[in-house]
This record gives C-alpha cells, structure tokens and sequence, in this order.
C-alpha cells in the first residue's frame, strides 16, 4: 500500500514538473532565438523583456516548493475525506 502511494506521488510529480518544463522551455526558447523581445509600439513607450537567470531560478524554486505543498496535502486531505465517507459504515 505505502509502494503505491509513493509511486503515485511521483508520477503526479513528474506530470507536473513535465508540463511545467515544456511551458518553460517553450518560453525560453522564444527568447534565446529573438535575442529579447519589444512590447509596445514603436521605439518609445516599449518594454524591453530580457532573461534573467537569478530571477528566474527563484521563480522555478518556489513553483517546486507549492507544488510539492499542494501535492502532499491534497493527497492528505483526500485520504481523510474517503477515511471519513467509507469508515462510518
């Protein structure tokens, strides 16, 4: 029971940390190959959008940690709830 209950939290793991790759990658290949891209319309008033890698990593960190978080605790919660629903009888 324990064997699959870890399987399953990787494989939920992995789904979501696949998706969630193929986003970023998809994102950051656009920027590599342009170089950087201009918002806006003409020279002035752009936004000029460039890659930066600390920036970046910090924001790939936290999406780990809240994912991991509502992995393990949805999992949780949800044992609970058939605990409570199947158990009474």
């Amino acid at each position: 029971m324990r064997e699959k209950s870890l399987k399953k939290i990787l494989l939920e793991a992995f789904d979501v940390l696949f998706v969630l790759i193929l986003c970023f990658s998809t994102l950051f290949a656009t920027m590599v190959v342009r170089g950087k891209v201009l918002a806006g319309s003409g020279s002035e008033g752009s936004i000029n959008y460039s890659f930066n890698w600390p920036f970046f990593s910090a924001t790939a960190l936290v999406l780990l940690f809240y994912f991991f978080y509502v992995i393990l605790h949805s999992d949780k919660e949800l044992r609970a709830m058939i605990r409570n629903l199947y158990d009474a009888d």
